[in-house]
């Protein structure tokens, strides 16, 4: 209903992740444990690239960490490492007080760019203008008006909002401090709340917010069968009706409320975080999440038999729904952020671990069981012991020492001391150190994806001293962010990223936390190859060669294809990436003794030789015909194979298995070079440039390589006409794009670029 006061009791956990898409790790393992979201999108720019790589995180139509039952509701369905639960989101148009502001656009630009949004705007922003247009009736004390449909732009300076469901004008104060305690807002009323009736009917602030009201009353209906039932009778619902619709629409994902606000000068963030209490969800209005059920069996140092690796593959998926639940008293909690903070931590290194629980308590001073959610056919790795030495108190930027610190269900907390901990880990409470004489079923947690890189640059310390140090550095840096790769040699260390800014911030940090100068190489682009067609060995290709006295032979018949059903992205011709799959068809199989009905995944816990032959076929993948570069988006299937020795041959020698497939792999690769095609990262740019200067920007982006989608022409309206180009360029083409823009526009230009996927060299 409408007592606020039954709603004042609650805990609100802020988790903030940078919108550029260098840093979609943090959007990820973010998206990962948070139970409603809230986007933020520029009054003037409108949904940019960024933007929709978030909303893709956020509603991608797979679960991360939750159940998902199929249609008979019985069989639970794999893990998947990229999937989560759609997240409920309010959007908040923020910068209301950025000249150029326009409130309809930037929900225009939701609904049009965001797939699935359903913008429903409850709040309408308020402008004083210059001119005095002030009725002798006006509610307000300034020349205050609403921005009507009619309006194209914003016609003077934001000073609030109206919030459409309490029918209430909040105007902040003009103030030169933007500080909370001085932008205490002033509250009006604008119509009866017993009757419905306006106090005065030539209140241009009420004609526009009644106008808007009804607008929002229909989208509801749209969505909400009683505001429908409501709407079809022409009856007025009652506030607590209409917010109690929105928050069932939110919940539902049928709609996406939105905002007005300019947090700089902490106008409208009050409303923002009443309308987080009222309408996103509770960790009682979640999912459960989605567990695989570990057992004694599985673990690699313990695991002999082929018989329990087998009957153990099968017990990873059970419908452990009952773990996980707020209520359930069985610690479950989700490592979903590593730091590291100088002079914090008993690890030695500072380590602070950031975690969601989702079941259970926890307290300083537990002893826990860490288990790292194992890769896709592999055995998991026996569970950890650690113990907590201490927490830290989350309130902002300060991270105090918490007395007694103590954290139970729902909550996010910063654990002290644990020293093996990493992003995507499962903490539970060690059984053998508890007085529970039930036994805890072990399980774990999807974990937190991380993207692959996409750039690479090589480092190298100015002085051999420093070189060790730069090793140490980047290994507590990769624990940080997983979305880095480090890959040391004795001659040369690289480093990949998921862009420039995230390179150059990495080095960034390396002088500024670590006091290391490095010097680094030109990136180079993370370039991959592909099959245009199938292709296939003439038959059992035999492989005969002796090792000192190690004769291996075996014959392959091996087919190599495009992989069907790759994911592209929309709008788009790229496609992402995806590793190479190996797969053994029947008469394989037949021979190598394997059953039918052993999943592919499987193979390699159930049978040496056919992890032997997989590992072959991989490792040779690693490297193409054209560029030398690894495979992708390609399958490899194993039709066939034969061994002077037999069967008791290849299981003396599982090596000659290995070396046949890969030497079969790069036979055919080599002879048929023309069915190879090399694909290089696309990005999406948007570049905002003055309006003269477009035949310029788009000359240049076509000497990039680039392909232009839409021009938008700025309308003259606004006070700096702007235009907008939108199109795809190869990443190779962004490199310094952006000292090249500023030199091309006179500084006042900038663009955007979001990953988009690979595509074939042109």
């Amino acid at each position: 209903g409408d007592d606020f006061d039954s709603n004042d009791n609650v805990q609100v956990h802020l988790i903030d992740t940078p919108g550029h898409v260098d840093f979609s790790v943090e959007v990820n393992r973010s998206v990962a444990v948070l139970d409603g979201a809230v986007l933020v999108v520029d009054a003037v720019a409108g949904v940019q690239a960024q933007t929709e790589t978030v909303w893709r995180a956020m509603t991608r139509p797979s679960l991360n960490n939750h159940t998902q039952l199929t249609q008979n509701d019985h069989v639970i369905m794999p893990r998947q490492d990229h999937a989560h639960e759609p997240l409920p989101c309010l959007a908040v148009i923020n910068k209301m007080d950025k000249e150029g502001c326009h409130f309809r656009n930037a929900i225009q630009s939701l609904r049009h760019k965001l797939p699935g949004a359903n913008p429903i705007a409850m709040q309408l922003p308020l402008f004083r203008t210059i001119t005095n247009n002030r009725s002798p009736d006006s509610l307000l004390d300034s020349n205050i008006i609403a921005l009507s449909k009619q309006d194209s732009q914003s016609v003077g300076a934001f000073v609030g909002l109206v919030d459409l469901v309490h029918m209430r004008a909040i105007v902040y104060p003009e103030t030169s401090t933007f500080t909370v305690e001085d932008n205490i807002p002033k509250v009006v009323a604008l119509i009866d709340p017993e009757t419905h009736k306006p106090f005065h009917n030539d209140c241009q602030v009420t004609r526009e917010a009644l106008a808007a009201r009804a607008d929002l009353i229909a989208s509801l209906a749209d969505v909400d069968e009683a505001i429908e039932e409501y709407y079809l009778l022409e009856e007025e619902p009652s506030n607590a009706e209409i917010r109690s619709a929105l928050r069932r629409a939110t919940l539902d994902r049928k709609a996406l409320p939105v905002m007005a606000a300019a947090a700089l000068k902490g106008q409208g963030i009050e409303p923002v975080l009443d309308s987080i209490a009222d309408l996103l969800p509770s960790p009682l209005d979640r999912k459960a999440p989605a567990l695989t059920a570990l057992d004694d069996k599985m673990w690699a140092t313990t695991n002999k038999k082929k018989k329990d690796k087998k009957s153990a593959v099968k017990d990873t998926l059970q419908p452990t729904l009952s773990i996980g639940h707020p209520f359930h008293p069985t610690l479950l909690a989700l490592a979903f952020k590593v730091v590291h903070m100088k002079g914090r931590g008993g690890s030695g290194d500072g380590r602070v671990v950031f975690a969601r629980v989702y079941s259970g308590q926890l307290s300083d001073r537990d002893v826990l069981q860490v288990i790292t959610p194992p890769a896709p056919g592999e055995i998991p790795e026996k569970p950890r012991t650690e113990r907590v030495g201490g927490m830290l108190e989350l309130a902002g930027g300060r991270f105090g020492n918490l007395e007694d610190g103590f954290c139970q269900s729902g909550d996010v907390c910063a654990l002290v001391g644990l020293k093996s901990v990493v992003t995507g880990d499962t903490i539970m409470i060690d059984q053998k150190r508890t007085k529970k004489t039930v036994k805890q079923e072990t399980v774990c947690l999807a974990g937190v994806a991380s993207p692959k890189p996409v750039l690479t640059v090589k480092l190298e310390a100015e002085t051999a001293q420093q070189q060790q140090q730069l090793s140490d550095a980047l290994s507590l840096l990769v624990i940080e962010d997983p979305s880095l790769v480090v890959e040391e040699s004795e001659s040369s260390t690289l480093l990949s990223g998921l862009g420039e800014l995230h390179i150059e911030i990495t080095l960034d940090r390396l002088k500024r936390e670590f006091g290391i100068e490095v010097l680094a190489g030109k990136p180079a682009v993370a370039y991959r190859e592909s099959l245009v067609e199938s292709i296939e060995t003439p038959g059992l290709l035999n492989y005969d060669r002796t090792i000192g006295s190690t004769r291996l032979q075996a014959a392959i018949h091996l087919r190599i294809e495009p992989k069907q059903g790759v994911e592209t992205t929309e709008g788009s011709s790229s496609v992402l990436l995806s590793e190479p799959t190996v797969v053994l068809e029947q008469p394989a199989r037949e021979y190598l003794g394997i059953e039918d009905d052993v999943d592919d995944d499987d193979l390699l816990q159930v049978s040496e030789l056919a992890k032997a032959l997989i590992h072959g076929c991989q490792g040779a993948m690693k490297r193409g015909a054209v560029g030398s570069y690894a495979l992708a988006n390609v399958k490899c299937s194993v039709l066939n194979i034969d061994a002077e020795g037999g069967l008791s041959g290849l299981k003396a020698l599982p090596g000659a298995l290995r070396a046949a497939a890969a030497n079969a792999i790069s036979e055919m690769l080599s002879t048929n070079k023309s069915s190879s095609v090399l694909i290089e990262p696309m990005m999406s740019v948007e570049v905002t440039i003055p309006s003269d200067m477009v035949g310029t920007v788009i000359s240049d982006l076509n000497n990039r390589r680039g392909t232009i989608g839409d021009v938008i022409i700025g309308d003259g309206t606004r006070t700096q006409v702007k235009a907008l180009v939108r199109g795809e360029v190869p990443l190779v083409g962004t490199l310094g794009y952006a000292s090249n823009l500023r030199s091309l526009t006179g500084g006042e230009g900038h663009f955007t670029a979001e990953y988009k996927g690979h595509s074939p060299c042109t």
